[in-house]
């Protein structure tokens, strides 16, 4: 491992359990963190089968990387914080999640460590897609031709043109 892949640390969420996932294939041997959020866990009922999903995920990732890949329960910033000052890490690098958890998180983790540089990767897009989300059918009906055979739906205008 270089000296700047051990200064790197990479942070996997619920929606980055993927062996494609942009943070993950930017470090691939930088160690990287699952953090089960304890507080979330305790405030929102989440079955088991989830749970048991995301560790599955974890599992997977980690069985395909080179880098160690570890999993831990509790605050997610702290975790995270205590996970890069373990590994003397300069950079956490993370795939962008547009949950305002995420974004709490984010300014956690800054709080915590200042000196920590938190590189943000975008998540890659299945559609072109942009408009208001309010039901997945109503959602999947605009881009399913999109999505299964690289087409836009004739009535929904592509990024950039209206």
């Amino acid at each position: 491992m270089t000296a700047s892949q051990a200064r790197r640390v990479v942070w996997i969420h619920g929606d980055s359990l993927s062996v494609t996932d942009p943070a993950l294939s930017a470090c691939p041997d930088a160690p990287a963190l699952f953090v089960f959020d304890r507080p979330f866990l305790q405030a929102v009922p989440v079955a088991f089968p989830r749970l048991a999903f995301m560790y599955q995920g974890v599992r997977d990732l980690a069985a395909h990387r080179p880098g160690p890949t570890e999993i831990r329960v509790g605050a997610v910033p702290d975790e995270l914080a205590a996970f890069a000052g373990a590994h003397h890490a300069a950079e956490l690098h993370v795939t962008r999640n547009f949950t305002p958890d995420f974004a709490r998180i984010v300014d956690g983790l800054r709080a915590a460590r200042p000196d920590l540089r938190i590189v943000i990767h975008e998540p890659e897009r299945l559609t072109s897609f942009d408009g208001p989300l309010r039901r997945f059918f109503g959602f999947w009906k605009k881009v399913e031709r999109e999505v299964l055979h690289g087409e836009p739906a004739p009535d929904f205008p592509r990024r950039g043109h209206r």
